[in-house]
């Protein structure tokens, strides 16, 4: 139980915040909020904390069903505005299914590469199929965004990043998990990459000043867009549609893809509304993820992380 929680560490979320708290109790796992952790101008309504926590309850499953156990996962228990957010029991051996093994194996490889895609040649169909495969099995859908669409997520994006660039206070929140990043948590200085020109601009976190991550020689021109999808948009869909982003990143992770999560689309309301156009009704958008071919000679670094007894109380 200890090493599933460990697991949850490397989970991406917002700003890399690891929004989450876990209790051992009666043999199983409850996961709970960290209110210390919400942004209050990125994220005033915890949408992101809940799609963050979905990814540290798929890191914490992931591991205990690699290790040959059923798992039974109760969610929001108490009702969307309770906690805990959802408890973890397990519930007996079980065979271990491949892509749990898969996963398992690539937490602590996975990394967010904000780099320009420097490939040739788009992700392949297979793998694409593999990735909804991966949504699908968390109750999610994926949709690829195609050549006659991107524009529409770009201006989505562009607009997003001017309402949020034009805050303030989200320009607080910003420098406080990057430039001023607490102990375990935030955006690295090593990880930060210049500002390039691409056809979907991705979260500038460095601004006017320094980066520590070379940006390459790509451009993100055989870059792919996948937009997870939930049925509805409740705090249970949230919090599903983290789980799905858990299972796909891994996923990609093992196929040597690069990924990296577009969130500001759907912090801000107007631009998440692009989006629902987008999907035409099919599914409501919770995420924008990023992905192409790893094209760099080098992984970015890795992200830091809390410790095992800052998030686990027993």
């Amino acid at each position: 139980m200890r090493d599933a929680v460990s697991a949850s560490l490397f989970a991406p979320s917002i700003l890399n915040t690891q929004p989450w708290h876990w209790r051992l109790r009666d043999a199983c796992l409850e996961l709970s909020r960290d209110p210390d952790r919400r942004l209050a101008a990125i994220d005033p309504t915890g949408r992101m904390v809940m799609v963050s926590c979905g990814t540290a309850l798929h890191h914490a499953r992931v591991i205990l069903q690699a290790r040959g156990y059923a798992v039974e996962v109760r969610r929001l228990p108490a009702g969307s505005a309770a906690e805990p957010l959802a408890v973890v029991e397990p519930t007996g051996p079980a065979p271990v299914a491949p892509p749990d093994v898969e996963m398992a194996a690539a937490i602590r490889h996975r990394r967010s590469d904000r780099r320009p895609i420097a490939a040739t040649s788009r992700v392949d169909d297979g793998t694409i199929a593999a990735l909804d495969d991966a949504a699908a099995r968390e109750g999610c859908a994926l949709f690829r965004i195609g050549d006659t669409e991107r524009p529409y997520l770009g201006a989505a994006v562009a607009e997003a990043q001017r309402t949020e660039g034009s805050d303030p206070a989200y320009r607080r929140d910003l420098a406080a998990w990057t430039v001023r990043r607490p102990p375990g948590g935030g955006v690295s200085f090593e990880s930060l990459v210049a500002a390039v020109a691409r056809p979907v601009a991705v979260r500038d976190f460095a601004g006017d000043g320094e980066t520590g991550l070379f940006a390459g020689f790509g451009d993100d021109r055989f870059a792919d867009y996948l937009i997870v999808g939930t049925p509805a948009d409740t705090g249970l869909d949230q919090l599903r549609a983290g789980e799905a982003t858990s299972a796909v990143w891994l996923t990609a992770t093992a196929r040597d893809l690069a990924m990296s999560v577009m969130s500001d689309v759907v912090e801000v309301p107007a631009t998440r509304a692009s989006l629902d156009g987008l999907l035409a009704g099919r599914a409501r958008p919770q995420l924008v993820l990023r992905t192409g071919i790893q094209g760099q000679p080098v992984p970015p670094p890795p992200a830091s992380h809390r410790e095992l007894r800052d998030v686990l109380d027993e």
